[in-house]
């Protein structure tokens, strides 16, 4: 009988964000914790994966004003767009390349 493995949560992040791109709210509703425990995650896995990856940020564009947020280094999505004040922002998102 072979025993499996089980995977911690964030070697599982790793692997998603491997195959495709995700937003901070997908990764907390597939694995319903608070929003600060995958930041922390990210912000783990950021340090794991150098120098031969890298965790990518895509940056969040404001919907009205079209602000990009440009060289964003933080993991939790911005509030609010810092030209016009405006709350409607889409998602930032993270791939690791």
């Amino acid at each position: 009988m072979g025993e499996s493995v089980e995977k911690t949560r964030r070697q599982e992040i790793r692997e998603l964000l491997s195959e495709r791109t995700w937003t901070l709210d997908g990764l907390v509703a597939r694995y319903v914790v608070a929003k600060k425990i995958i930041v922390d995650d990210l912000e783990h896995i950021a340090r794991s994966v150098a120098p031969r990856h890298r965790l990518e940020i895509l940056p969040p564009v404001c919907e009205e004003c079209g602000f990009r947020f440009k060289d964003r280094a933080r993991f939790s999505d911005p509030s609010r767009c810092p030209r016009c004040k405006n709350e409607h922002l889409s998602a930032q998102r993270f791939r690791i390349t």
